[in-house]
């Protein structure tokens, strides 16, 4: 199960008018851009059955975090009855907090994390990922305020991105090899196609609506 989130583009409404409108850090752009930015849980199954399972659109007044509302959801979801092997996300939901969350309900996880993350392969002592020799095989180390990971490295756009895959039988976690980081990572991206889908092939931008309700009801069930 993925958690990611996306901004839709409303670049000529006003925020004064739409409680869900307002500036949001946008991937696409690069830059703060005005729209709506909502969070998707989605689900991937060992038949490559794909599903949305949990939404939330941020609301600034709420005064919740993007992993504030992570957390929520994933609670939620698990209330409901799933359950999901690993759960994954990018570097924005890869906090000690979430880490923690996921461990509480015993599952698994992979999340990508920044550069500068810092790990330690011999104890007590610390460096940032990106000074680490990583195998294509991965390398087991201990992520700073939670607990033994093992570190995967990919190369995108000439540059590396880094990934910490966890989970709580440190035997198996050795076994891990690339073939299941990758496995993992190809189901991660999932979610990419989906929140592409739905704004180029649903249209979820185009409305005209202005209430909560109203708005909610046609980005989470167009």
């Amino acid at each position: 199960m993925t958690v990611d989130d996306s901004v839709v583009d409303k670049p000529y409404s006003d925020p004064k008018k739409a409680e869900l409108i307002d500036y949001f850090w946008s991937g696409k752009h690069k830059r703060s851009v005005k729209g709506i930015n909502f969070i998707t849980l989605y689900y991937t199954d060992i038949n490559q059955v794909r599903v949305p399972v949990n939404f939330r659109a941020i609301l600034k007044s709420e005064n919740k975090t993007k992993n504030e509302y992570f957390r929520e959801m994933l609670n939620e979801v698990l209330v409901w009855g799933l359950q999901p092997t690993f759960v994954t996300g990018d570097t924005w939901y890869a906090s000690i907090d979430n880490f923690k969350r996921v461990r509480h309900h015993t599952l698994s996880c992979l999340f990508a994390v920044e550069c500068n993350r810092l790990v330690s392969v011999e104890k007590g002592t610390y460096v940032q990922v990106q000074h680490l020799e990583i195998p294509e095989s991965g390398l087991v180390c201990y992520l700073k305020g939670f607990d033994t990971v093992k570190v995967f490295r990919t190369v995108f756009k000439n540059e590396y991105r880094y990934y910490t895959l966890y989970v709580s039988n440190l035997e198996k976690l050795e076994k891990l090899t690339y073939a299941d980081f990758k496995a993992i990572h190809d189901n991660h991206w999932n979610i990419e196609q989906f929140h592409r889908a739905i704004k180029q092939v649903c249209n979820i931008e185009h409305f005209q609506v202005r209430t909560t309700v109203a708005i909610k009801n046609h980005i989470f069930w167009d």
